[in-house]
């Protein structure tokens, strides 16, 4: 049984009050939304960082969006949302091969475009297999003739697991380069709109470590608490923080807040322009 019964039906009532009914069910989805990932954030976590990293890859394309799409896929327990999605980045990845080099692939199967490839000496014996092994994972189950083949959870998993490192494996030995400057890496990360304040500093610290640069504070030391008089200087909702002057001290410091802290204070700044 599927049960889909997440939008209430307000037929008879006005629109303006559709409209608050409407707001006032949003807002009681996002819980639901955060209670689900936080009773299960450690499941999340640890999934995600079973995935090896890539680390740069200096092209764009729609199959590196497929590709985190994917990823995000697994984190969260979508084996087949995410076999599905790398089964059409290898074949995006391999239509751009066939462009950038001027081979015609129209109308051409993903198994006669692979082959095309090699053929042409594209891509390398490993690759192929790489591409085929991904392939034949995404016909399985995209095209399978039973159901018992999606309730076994374990081999899922390690199937999607298995896509997605195949994949990055093709990565690495069709695009990667070998020499990255770490500083317009940087630079690119900073001008990033897209991704939040911790995010951003997660994996700021991460790429100075390449470079030797270690910010980090060593993990056998414990949090420490200090006491202080603060002066608020400026509340950036864009990235969820809050930025205060130590007045004892003379140290500024940025504070993240947790989405529902960012939201309590937009609400209030919102009443008192009312």
């Amino acid at each position: 049984m599927y049960l889909d019964f997440i939008k209430a039906d307000y037929k008879g009532k006005s629109p303006e009050d559709i409209e608050l009914y409407i707001a006032r069910d949003k807002r009681h989805l996002g819980k639901i939304v955060q209670s689900h990932i936080s009773e299960e954030i450690e499941e999340i976590v640890d999934r995600w960082y079973e995935l090896d990293d890539i680390g740069v890859i200096d092209e764009e394309g729609i199959f590196l969006n497929l590709l985190k799409e994917s990823e995000e896929l697994f984190s969260f327990a979508y084996y087949v949302g995410g076999i599905s999605l790398i089964g059409v980045a290898a074949e995006e990845l391999s239509k751009r091969l066939c462009s950038k080099n001027n081979v015609e692939d129209i109308d051409l199967t993903q198994y006669k475009r692979i082959n095309l490839l090699k053929s042409k000496g594209i891509i390398i014996n490993s690759v192929q297999n790489e591409l085929h092994f991904i392939r034949k994972i995404r016909n399985d189950y995209i095209h399978a003739n039973t159901a018992d083949l999606y309730e076994d959870l374990d081999e899922l998993k390690q199937k999607c697991y298995l896509s997605i490192k195949s994949f990055k494996t093709i990565l690495n030995n069709t695009l990667k380069v070998d020499e990255i400057d770490y500083s317009k890496v940087v630079e690119k990360l900073i001008s990033n709109q897209n991704i939040n304040f911790t995010d951003f500093k997660y994996r700021y610290r991460n790429i100075l470590k390449k470079e030797e640069i270690d910010l980090q504070i060593d993990v056998k030391y414990a949090t420490q608490v200090t006491t202080s008089i603060f002066k608020l200087c400026e509340i950036d909702l864009a990235f969820n923080e809050i930025s205060l002057l130590d007045l004892n001290n003379g140290l500024l410091a940025i504070i993240d807040l947790t989405l529902p802290q960012a939201k309590e204070i937009e609400e209030l700044r919102k009443e008192k322009e009312t």
